[in-house]
C-alpha cells in the first residue's frame, strides 16, 4: 500500500524554548508581530512574559487578548482586522487549542480581505497567505501547532467549519503547562489519546502516524495521571507535550473519524468541553477497531501497557484496553454524558449532525453511516456511566 506522510512545519521542543522567540520572529523576517491569547494565558503571566521577551530584543507588537472558547468566526475577524490595521508582518498565537486555530484564520486575513467565512474549506473560496506565523501551545492536547487546520465556530450556521494554514514554526515548551490545573490536564490528555486512537484506526494510516501513535498511547498512559497529581513535575509535563505534539503530526495525514465527528457534535449541541467530550468516545472507538482488525486491539492494548497472552484474541484485548481507559477516565473525573444531564436520546441524536458536518468520518476503519454512528454513540452512553 502507498501511504503519505509528511510534518508541516519545523518544531523547536524543550524546557525554556520559548526564550529563542525573539530570534525566531527575526529569521522568518518578522519586524512587528499580532500577538494572540485568551485572558487566561494572560492572568498566568505567561503572554507577559511572552511580551517582555519580544519588547527586550526591539520587536514591537499588537496584542489581541480576546481569543475565545470554540474560535467564533467573529473573533477570527476582530483579531485579523486589529493585525491588518497595525502592519503586523508576523502573527504569534500563544495558548490552548482555540487561541492557535484563532491566530492560523486570523493570519489569512492579514493578506485577504473579511470575513474569515468566505475561506472556509466548506466554500472553498481560494486564497494566498505567506504571513510568518508562530504557534506556541501552553496545554498538551490539541497538536494544533504542527495541523493545516483551524477549526472555527460558524454562529451563522452553529457549525465547526475549517480553514487550512499551517503555521511556519512551533515553538512547544512544557514549562509552559506546569501550571495548567488537574482536570484541564486531565481532558487534553484524553484528547491527545483520542488523536492518537483514531489516527491508528483509519484507512489512511501510514508507517510513521502508526509509530508515533503507539508512542503516544504509552506516554498518555504512563504519564497522565501522575502529571494530575504532581502538574510541577517537569518529566511527566514534557512527556504530555511530546505526546501531544506527536499527535498532531500522526493525525495530520492519517485523519481522525467517529470519535472526533461526535465530539464534535457533543459540544455544539450540549456546550461540552472538547477534551470530555472526546474522552468519552476514546473506549467505543478502541472496539470499534479491534471488530473490524482485531490485530490492532492487540497493538492498542499492548501500547497502553497491558499484558496481552499468547493466543489471547483482539478483540477481547481491545475490550480490556476500553476498560482500562474507562478506570482512567473515572479516576480523573471525566463526567459521564448521564452525570452531564444529557439522555440516551439526546446523545444518539446527534449521530446526524455529526456525519453530515464532519466529512472526515469517512477515514474510519470501516465504513460508518448514520444508523450505525447512532448505536456507537448509545454505546458511549451505556458503557459509561
Amino acid at each position: 500500500m502507498v501511504s503519505t506522510y509528511s510534518q508541516l512545519c519545523p518544531v523547536l521542543f524543550g524546557p525554556g524554548a520559548l526564550n529563542q522567540l525573539p530570534d525566531k520572529v527575526r529569521e522568518l523576517g518578522g519586524t512587528k508581530a499580532l500577538c494572540l491569547f485568551d485572558k487566561g494565558v494572560k492572568d498566568s503571566g505567561i503572554a507577559g512574559r511572552m511580551l517582555d521577551l519580544l519588547k527586550n530584543a526591539g520587536i514591537p507588537c499588537a496584542v489581541f487578548d480576546g481569543v475565545l472558547p470554540d474560535a467564533p468566526s467573529e473573533t477570527v475577524d476582530a483579531a485579523g482586522e486589529l493585525g491588518t490595521k497595525e502592519g503586523c508582518d508576523i502573527v504569534i498565537g500563544i495558548g490552548g487549542g482555540s487561541t492557535l486555530d484563532t491566530a492560523k484564520a486570523a493570519t489569512v486575513l492579514l493578506q485577504n480581505p473579511p470575513p474569515v467565512s468566505r475561506y472556509f474549506v466548506e466554500k472553498g473560496e481560494p486564497f494566498v497567505s505567506t504571513t510568518p506565523l508562530i504557534l506556541i501551545p501552553t496545554t498538551s492536547g490539541t497538536g494544533s501547532e504542527v495541523t493545516i487546520m483551524a477549526v472555527i465556530h460558524d454562529k451563522a450556521t452553529q457549525t465547526k467549519a475549517s480553514v487550512l494554514r499551517p503555521a511556519n514554526l512551533a515553538i512547544v515548551d512544557p514549562e509552559l503547562t506546569l501550571t495548567v490545573p488537574p482536570f484541564v490536564t486531565a481532558m487534553t490528555g484524553f484528547d491527545a489519546l483520542s488523536h492518537a486512537v483514531e489516527a491508528f484506526t483509519t484507512n489512511r494510516g501510514n508507517p510513521l502516524a502508526d509509530v508515533l501513535c503507539k508512542n503516544i498511547m504509552r506516554l498518555v498512559a504512563e504519564n497522565l495521571e501522575k502529571a494530575c497529581a504532581d502538574g510541577s513535575n517537569i518529566e511527566y509535563r514534557t512527556n504530555l507535550a511530546l505526546a501531544s505534539n506527536w499527535a498532531g503530526i500522526a493525525f495530520n495525514d492519517a485523519f481522525l473519524h467517529f470519535g472526533h465527528a461526535a465530539a464534535h457534535e457533543f459540544g455544539v449541541v450540549f456546550h461540552m468541553p472538547h477534551g470530555v467530550a472526546c474522552a468519552l468516545t476514546i473506549p467505543e472507538v478502541i472496539v470499534f477497531a479491534a471488530e473490524a482488525e482485531p490485530r490492532k486491539g492487540i497493538e492498542i492494548a499492548e501500547a497502553l501497557g497491558l499484558k496481552v497472552c499468547p493466543g489471547e484474541c483482539g478483540v477481547q484485548a481491545g475490550h480490556r484496553a476500553a476498560s482500562f481507559v474507562r478506570a482512567m477516565m473515572r479516576r480523573l473525573g471525566i463526567p459521564s454524558l448521564k452525570k452531564q444531564g444529557i439522555s440516551r436520546e439526546a446523545a444518539v441524536a446527534c449521530a446526524e449532525g455529526a456525519w453530515h458536518k464532519n466529512s472526515f468520518i469517512t477515514a474510519a476503519i470501516k465504513p460508518v453511516d448514520i444508523p450505525l454512528l447512532g448505536e456507537l454513540i448509545g454505546k458511549i452512553y451505556d458503557n459509561y456511566q
